[in-house]
């Protein structure tokens, strides 16, 4: 049904971090391999591939566009329509599907992850909180909203202690989550989709700092990395194309 059409992928991207577009590339190259799409393509708002570019060299009449973000707010609602309507045509038509993050089954990649590793290190899911690390906003708080209905479906499994959402801009900050789990093993998971400063350098140094402070008299802290590298990301981003809401 979609083997006439383009992909565009569009993610957040970096101009300070070279390789932030990495994990949605690599998905590009999964859901090219699938041959569903006449063209899968990858373009970032910030850095490198740029948007208009990668548009401009699709040559598919129509193009479904995926936005590779967590929430959905100013990128996914003004910042991405910004650039793409321009490009619409009589000849061009294009697709704007939901971001990545709305998807229902992000919590179940979430769970999987942390299934996954307790049973990797035989930890006892019901001794361990889980912490979903978000970016957040301190000009417009409480917008998060997507990650604490994820948290929500995980919580709602009754299978781990606790599952709670932090930020980096906005309260409750990572620091203070992480401070007030010092009873139990945390496994902190980031809820981005680029691999940005904020996955690179700030929450590891949270996580880090963190470590520091237990010692050998707290539980542990896991870090398992960011969720939008997961190896099952690209069956969700094909979902939102072939089976849309």
């Amino acid at each position: 049904m979609f083997t006439q059409d383009a992909l565009l992928l569009i993610g957040h991207g970096s101009v300070g971090v070279a390789d932030a577009a990495r994990p949605l590339l690599a998905h590009a190259d999964s859901v090219r391999d699938t041959g569903c799409f006449a063209e899968t393509a990858v373009g970032m708002l910030n850095g490198s591939p740029n948007v208009v570019d990668v548009f401009n060299m699709l040559t598919a009449p129509v193009v479904q566009i995926v936005p590779f973000f967590m929430e959905d707010g100013y990128f996914t609602r003004v910042a991405i329509p910004d650039v793409v309507a321009p490009l619409a045509s009589a000849k061009r038509l294009i697709h704007y599907r939901p971001p990545i993050g709305t998807h229902t089954d992000i919590a179940s990649l979430i769970e999987a992850r942390l299934s996954r590793h307790c049973e990797m290190f035989g930890i006892e899911p019901k001794f361990l909180a889980v912490l979903l690390a978000a970016h957040g906003s301190s000009r417009a708080p409480g917008r998060a909203a997507l990650v604490r209905r994820h948290a929500a479906r995980i919580e709602a499994s009754g299978r781990f202690n606790s599952v709670r959402t932090a930020f980096l801009e906005e309260s409750p900050f990572v620091p203070e989550i992480l401070a007030a789990t010092r009873g139990y093993q945390v496994a902190v998971i980031g809820y981005f989709a680029n691999a940005g400063v904020h996955v690179t350098q700030d929450l590891p140094r949270m996580v880090a700092d963190e470590r520091v402070y237990r010692g050998t008299n707290w539980p542990p802290v896991h870090d398992l990395g960011m969720i939008g590298d997961d190896k099952d990301m690209p069956k969700l981003i094909m979902d939102l194309v072939t089976k849309p809401a």
